[in-house]
């Protein structure tokens, strides 16, 4: 599986080419969203409207960026791709918006890590259209055994440059609750004579932290549509590094249901088929086989002649005929004769 550098360096490839086609589309669906969100302000209904048109939408929104990671160059309207399955995709939103929040009700961890178990249900739905949502979530959480981290530790090495302007701004604030509060108790001390001569402060404090704020919302917005889309993007990477590594149900643990003799899902290897056995054949001077003796009855056994040759010199003599070269045989003269004399 790749590390998170090389997913990075796979994001990096994959908006070559496509960086204003992917800062439109976020910029478009932040607009949408923000347009959207205003029915909250209608009790109840306004709410309930809001969630069912992000819902779809959201899938939507992955599944542009998906298709931008596999370089298959959308169209901007795919954003609203999402809305095509709508009853399908709203029940894996509803489902994995309401798991989520049950684990969160458990500390905010909990919440945290299920989040990220089901992260790669949306994909999936798109993948695989014929999936139910439920089955879906159950495939992300699969998947997603032991992998948990990694994606946690990729996403994080991009937005750990939110945290910036985030401190400048708590920064800004304790300055001006600090300054405010200062000239408040000066104004109301014993030494009012004094504070009362100086000029009130606290109005311009204040107005450099509005000030500060919006600016340092303006680049926090600046930094979303930057950074976010290089987000989904290496999430998109991830997920197709995900499933070509371990497929179906193939995650850090090994699904309790899957067949013990498939080694797709890190079961024990099959067994080797046992060696062939052979005949009892002479091969070479040795046999592969021993044979066994032959056994006979006390009425049938009789006592071989004394000068009768034993199994195995039989057996020597059958090798050295069958296997060995045949060699010419030189009479007793004739080494005489060779001899020195």
């Amino acid at each position: 599986m790749m590390s998170i550098s090389e997913v990075r360096k796979m994001t990096k490839q994959a908006l070559k080419g496509n960086w204003g086609l992917a800062i439109g589309g976020i910029a478009l669906a932040y607009v949408i969203l923000a347009a959207v969100s205003m029915l909250n302000f209608i009790p109840v209904l306004g709410t309930i409207a809001y969630y069912v048109f992000a819902g779809p939408f959201m899938i939507g929104a992955t599944w542009f960026f998906l298709a931008i990671s596999r370089q298959e160059k959308p169209e901007i309207g795919y954003l609203f791709s999402g809305f095509k399955t709508f009853g399908r995709n709203l029940l894996a939103a509803v489902l994995v918006f309401v798991f989520t929040f049950l684990w969160s009700l458990l500390f905010l961890i909990p919440g945290i890590i299920k989040s990220f178990s089901y992260s790669q249900t949306f994909m999936i739905l798109r993948d695989d259209p014929n999936i139910s949502p439920l089955d879906a979530i159950t495939e992300s959480r699969h998947r997603m055994n032991g992998h948990k981290g990694r994606l946690f530790g990729l996403v994080l090495s991009y937005v750990w440059v939110f945290f910036i302007p985030v401190i400048i701004m708590m920064i800004l604030a304790i300055v001006a609750m600090a300054t405010t509060a200062m000239f408040d108790y000066g104004y109301h001390s014993y030494s009012y004579d004094y504070y009362s001569s100086m000029p009130d402060m606290s109005p311009v404090f204040i107005l450099v932290f509005v000030l500060g704020y919006f600016l340092m919302a303006a680049v926090l917005f600046g930094l979303a549509i930057w950074i976010y889309p290089q987000v989904l993007i290496a999430c998109a990477v991830f997920y197709d590094d995900l499933y070509a590594s371990t497929g179906t149900f193939g995650g850090g643990d090994t699904d309790l249901h899957a067949p013990e003799d498939d080694t797709t899902f890190g079961a024990i290897p099959p067994v080797e088929p046992e060696a062939p056995h052979f005949e009892n054949k002479t091969w070479g001077s040795e046999s592969m086989v021993k044979p066994d003796a032959p056994t006979a009855s006390p009425e049938s056994e009789e006592t071989p002649p004394a000068d009768a040759p034993s199994i195995e010199e039989a057996q020597n003599d059958t090798i050295s005929e069958t296997v060995r070269p045949s060699q010419p045989e030189q009479s007793v003269e004739q080494k005489n004769d060779d001899e020195p004399k």
